[in-house]
């Protein structure tokens, strides 16, 4: 019995690993493509895990909510934030920092 539940509890582990690798390369696409919309440049190729959440969505079925953060620059001299909201593997907003203030995509 307990041998069940450590191969249940590894798979698991494996599967919220592989949702997780998944759910960054959505959040890096979108961070480019942000700034792409914007022409800024995407700074350091990557987003990085800010936040993590059990949510309810419309449906009121439970989901993962994962808020990633990346950097961002209009002048090539400044760094600006931006952040990406990912619920089931759909992105839900893109916030970009302005010094005119926040701008959602």
């Amino acid at each position: 019995m307990a041998s069940i539940l450590i191969i249940l509890f590894l798979a698991l582990i494996a599967w919220f690993w592989l949702n997780s690798i998944r759910a960054k390369e959505i959040a890096m696409a979108a961070s480019s493509q942000a700034c792409q919309q914007i022409q800024a440049q995407f700074l350091d190729q990557t987003a990085s895990l800010k936040k993590l959440r059990f949510i309810r969505n419309r449906n009121g079925k439970l989901g993962i909510l994962r808020v990633y953060g990346f950097d961002f620059s209009r002048d090539r001299e400044s760094r600006s934030k931006g952040f990406v909201e990912i619920q089931d593997h759909k992105v839900i907003k893109v916030y970009l920092d302005d010094e005119t203030g926040m701008t959602i995509l």
